[in-house]
């Protein structure tokens, strides 16, 4: 199989976007990589609010559908790293953070975890900025988040319990790195997943 599909998840201001963008501006990684819109850009004017449990079956069946027609239409191209800015299973900690129970989440959405897990190559966690580099950390109108540090910590937490069990977690931390070495770290995880696309 030559797509490999990659979650980068994390908390808010974790990095995500800016990774994405300085990948598919990158001359050596440009042709690598392709990029799946995120999914709850797709939500807007859907009536459905966040704090529905809707919402997050909603955003599963978005991202899910999302990433199958990639690997249709891309199915004879030549190997690719996907990027996918959340996978299908980020919607579990936000629906966590409701204080919803994790069985009622598999439930709406009849799946299960493995189901989740076995879609994606590998998952990579940038933590947020909020935990270890408070300075960096940006909420609107600096940056389009509305979370406090704390919301964001908060998350970020779920999100390690949610993915945490996936055979290729990969979780880059603050602790004693600036965003180039962050960024570089991603990058090392991301050669390895390339290597096998090439095999």
């Amino acid at each position: 199989m030559t797509l490999r599909f990659v979650v980068l998840t994390g908390g808010p201001g974790g990095g995500k976007t800016t990774l994405k963008e300085e990948l598919l501006h990158d001359p050596a990684w440009h042709h690598r990589v392709a990029a799946l819109p995120e999914a709850i850009s797709l939500t807007r004017g859907l009536g459905v609010s966040p704090a529905e449990p809707r919402f997050q079956r909603l955003m599963v069946a978005l991202q899910m559908a999302l990433e199958d027609a990639l690997r249709r239409a891309l199915a004879d191209s030549s190997p690719r790293l996907v990027l996918c800015r959340r996978g299908s299973l980020d919607p579990l900690a936000y629906w966590l953070a409701y204080g919803w129970t994790e069985g009622g989440f598999f439930a709406c959405t009849v799946t299960t975890r493995q189901e989740h897990y076995s879609r994606y190559d590998a998952v990579i966690h940038l933590v947020t900025a909020a935990e270890g580099a408070l300075h960096a950390y940006r909420r609107y109108p600096a940056a389009h988040r509305g979370e406090t540090p704390q919301e964001a910590v908060h998350l970020d937490r779920l999100l390690r319990r949610v993915w945490g069990g996936h055979l290729r977690y990969v979780l880059i931390d603050n602790s004693g790195r600036d965003w180039s070495a962050r960024s570089a770290a991603v990058r090392q995880a991301l050669e390895q997943c390339w290597r096998e696309a090439l095999d």
